[in-house]
């Protein structure tokens, strides 16, 4: 489910796949002329109900006057393999929605190929992820998987090196080279990533920081290091 004025009319622009579109009549008055032209266009049912009932359902505290059910893509893991960005994100058991939200959002500002998903991890498709995401979940290719050993294996077999954030890092994140095929594992916002995990990538990188800061938030360490990704590539 996707809420917004913004998001809807991107989806219906785009194909991607709406299903049907639940609405109320005030949809005109925000600017939802462009919603309701191309619902036309695509044959997307639309569902008229009342404000207080889209109150009643809507994830926002102010809800906008539109919000549409989509076709969840699914992606197999040779579509970020074969992305020609060749810079994959894994989310290991992230716990907060908007953290997830905001890493796909990056993803796709520095145009990476995909963001892997690990079983236990929050459900990709939280209406806060998706609002955090702001409307990147509808574009990045997003894989779930069960196993990240056997992933990172394959990623290795595949010629990408592997590369663990970590509050101890063997190297700061700007001394590596990040313009060769590269895996970026994110582990969970407490804990990290586990021991084994870690044993079985080609590089811990830490980002340096004052001594009064413990660490950063996972998002925002995200950013650094896909934004670092980018510099070097554009750089070269």
């Amino acid at each position: 489910m996707i809420e917004g004025v913004k998001m809807v009319e991107e989806a219906l622009r785009d194909s991607l796949g709406v299903i049907r579109i639940v609405a109320t009549p005030d949809l005109v008055q925000h600017h939802g002329k462009g919603v309701l032209k191309l619902a036309d266009i695509r044959s997307a049912e639309i569902l008229w109900i009342s404000r207080n009932l889209m109150d009643a359902v809507s994830e926002n505290k102010t809800p906008q006057p539109v919000m549409a059910v989509m076709k969840k893509k699914k992606y197999d893991e040779d579509v970020v393999w074969n992305h020609t960005s060749r810079l994959i994100v894994i989310a290991h058991h992230l716990q907060d929605p908007g953290n997830l939200g905001t890493i796909l959002r990056t993803a796709e500002a520095v145009g990476a190929s995909g963001v892997i998903v690990t079983a236990n991890t929050v459900d990709p498709y939280n209406a806060k992820t998706i609002r955090a995401s702001m409307g990147s979940i509808l574009r990045v290719p997003l894989v779930q998987i069960g196993d990240i050993a056997v992933f990172i294996q394959a990623c290795k077999r595949r010629g990408y090196q592997t590369v663990a954030a970590v509050l101890r890092g063997e190297k700061p994140h700007f001394a590596i080279d990040l313009t060769k095929p590269t895996v970026l594992i994110l582990g969970q916002e407490s804990s990290g990533l586990p021991q084994n995990i870690m044993a079985d990538v080609d590089l811990q990188v830490h980002i340096p920081m004052s001594e009064a800061v413990d660490s950063l938030n996972v998002a925002t360490a995200a950013a650094v290091l896909l934004y670092e990704a980018m510099r070097q590539r554009l750089y070269k």
